[in-house]
Formats: structure tokens, C-alpha cells, sequence
């Protein structure tokens, strides 16, 4: 039988892109799971911030508990977690993420770095990922307790799905702004404002709410 015809395992690498483009299919999805992040850190104010609608990058940063140093590495990795250990967990689960799936997807889809420091640490520490996941470098970086995620050329390593996404940009970003905005109303004692900037021009405010505690409080601001 010839090489075209036959069955063969697909290599790892190519496995974890290709799954990795269903767990983080659009920019909403991305930006819900690192707003998840950062609400289950305890975050009382979240920052977005985008440019060129997302297409070039998506930050999100947080005031929350940040990452322990001890889990820098595992952080990326693929159903890696704090969140749950088995299966029965489920049933008492508290938190928005606990599959272990977004890091490491973003990982594999986009250049991806973070930015934490906890509260034990006098200095934050920058960490750059590889697209397996892997921590390939840390630096000091200064910073106030909470975390930092920075998504770059999201979709790139997946050429079709990078092509379709630059067409589309725009709609994408909507699609965003309305989970952003979902996000917003139910986050009732954090704050959360996301802007873009397009070129060299200023920011644009998307979503500003003030987490005062008031469900209604949010509602009018996002209206």
C-alpha cells in the first residue's frame, strides 16, 4: 500500500493545534476564559485591552491572587489545574474553568506570555511560553499583585483559520464585546473595563463598570 493511502497516527504536535482550535474557537472564547481565570482568582479589577480589535494582541490583566512560582510551569500545560483533581469534584465545583484546557490552547494558537506576582513575592516575574506550552523563559518584571495574560497573533500557527479570522476581524470583535458586556452585568463586586486601540489612535472605552456590588449598577453602565 502507498504512503497516501495509508493510516497513520498524527503527530503530537499537530494533534494539540488542531484540538486546541476547538477549545479556543473565536476571540469571545478566548477573552470568557481568561476573564474566567481572573475572576476565580479572586480579582476585583479587570483591565482588557486590545489592539487592532484583538487581531494583534489581547491582554487581560487582574488584581487577583496570581500564580505561585511553584506552578509556572504547569500553568500551560494541558488538564493541569488547581480546580479539580478527579472527576467527582465536579459536584462541589465553585469556579467558572476547571478543565485545564485554556492556557494551553492559547499556547498553542498564539504567542503567549504572563506577567504575575502573589503577595509573598517582592517582584513579579514575566514568563514566556512556547506553543507546547513549555516555559522557555523567566524574567523579573515589575508589578502589583495579580496576573497579567498576553495573547499575540492569535490563530496563526492554524494558516485556513488565521486567514478566515483576519477576514473577519471585526465581526469577531463583536461577538467580544457582547461577552465582555455578559461578563460585566454578572460581575457584580469587580470591576471590569476593556478598551481598543486601532493604529496610533486613542483608546476606545468598550466596557466600563464600576463593581460596586449592584447588578443594576452594571446594567447602566454597560447600557
Amino acid at each position: 500500500m502507498s504512503e497516501v493511502g495509508r493510516i497513520k497516527a498524527i503527530n503530537k504536535a499537530s494533534v494539540h493545534r488542531i484540538c486546541s482550535g476547538q477549545v479556543i474557537f473565536d476571540l469571545a472564547t478566548a477573552v470568557k476564559e481568561l476573564v474566567e481565570n481572573a475572576l476565580d482568582a479572586g480579582a476585583t479589577n479587570i483591565e482588557v485591552r486590545l489592539k487592532e480589535y484583538g487581531a494583534e494582541l489581547m491582554e487581560v490583566a487582574d488584581n487577583g491572587s496570581g500564580v505561585d512560582p511553584e506552578n509556572y510551569q504547569a500553568l500551560t500545560l494541558k488538564y493541569h489545574t488547581s480546580k479539580i483533581s478527579d472527576f467527582h469534584d465536579l459536584q462541589e465545583l465553585s469556579s467558572f474553568g476547571f478543565r485545564g484546557e485554556a492556557l494551553s490552547s492559547l499556547c498553542a494558537l498564539s504567542k503567549l506570555s504572563v506577567v504575575t506576582r502573589t503577595k509573598e513575592q517582592d517582584v513579579g516575574r514575566r514568563l514566556e511560553y512556547d506553543h507546547e506550552g513549555v516555559l522557555v523563559e523567566q524574567t523579573a518584571a515589575a508589578r502589583a499583585v495579580g496576573t497579567t495574560v498576553a495573547v499575540k497573533e492569535v490563530f496563526k500557527t492554524l494558516p485556513v483559520r488565521y486567514k478566515e479570522f483576519q477576514r473577519n476581524t471585526k465581526r469577531e470583535f463583536a461577538r467580544l464585546c457582547t461577552v465582555l458586556q455578559a461578563y460585566a452585568v454578572i460581575a457584580t463586586k469587580c470591576r471590569i473595563i476593556a478598551t481598543n486601540q486601532v493604529g496610533k489612535n486613542k483608546r476606545t472605552t468598550i466596557v466600563n463598570t464600576m463593581g460596586t456590588g449592584s447588578l443594576r449598577g452594571n446594567i447602566a453602565s454597560i447600557l
